[in-house]
């Protein structure tokens, strides 16, 4: 008779563990949706589509999706992805064969220069020129094609910052 209460208890307090487990790990009720850009990165970003009508250009892009750590080793390779999972690009401009030209970054107070030189640094060992623009002083079309496409740079996920 003591077995049977012990188990009883028992598979009452597992039952009880494992909705709390399925309430916290799988409810579809604890996400909402979200603006992929602010107001300001939307505008810009209309105005790079203007700038660089032969070009694709991706707002938001996970940086793990541009570059990826060289090392062999494993457990280091999985340590450079860590340092980058979380980061993500303003934009990815590419050319019509989906090749990257240049990554672009329209900077304001939410970024620290600190950590864009690491990242500018990192994206440009990958072979990967980034551009940045100011948002308080937005350019026109023309600088904006002109910065992006400079005439010297190869249009290609080689392009290297000069």
């Amino acid at each position: 008779m003591k077995v049977v209460l012990v188990v009883a208890i028992v598979a009452l307090i597992a039952v009880v563990i494992g909705q709390a487990l399925l309430k916290s790990v799988g409810s579809v009720e604890d996400y909402k949706s979200r603006q992929l850009m602010t107001e300001n990165e939307s505008e810009f970003f209309g105005r790079l589509i203007v700038a660089l009508p032969d070009h694709y250009i991706f707002p938001q892009v996970a940086l793990p999706a541009l570059i990826e750590g060289g090392a062999k080793d494993k457990k280091r390779a999985y340590s450079d992805y860590l340092r980058i999972a979380q980061q993500r690009v303003d934009y990815v401009v590419c050319d019509r064969s989906c090749q990257v030209v240049a990554v672009v970054e329209l900077d304001d107070k939410t970024h620290s220069r600190k950590k864009d030189e690491v990242r500018d640094a990192r994206l440009q060992q990958a072979g990967i020129r980034t551009v940045r623009f100011q948002s308080k002083s937005k350019p026109t079309v023309e600088l904006v094609r002109a910065a992006v496409l400079p005439a010297s740079a190869p249009t290609s996920s080689k392009a290297t910052v000069a």
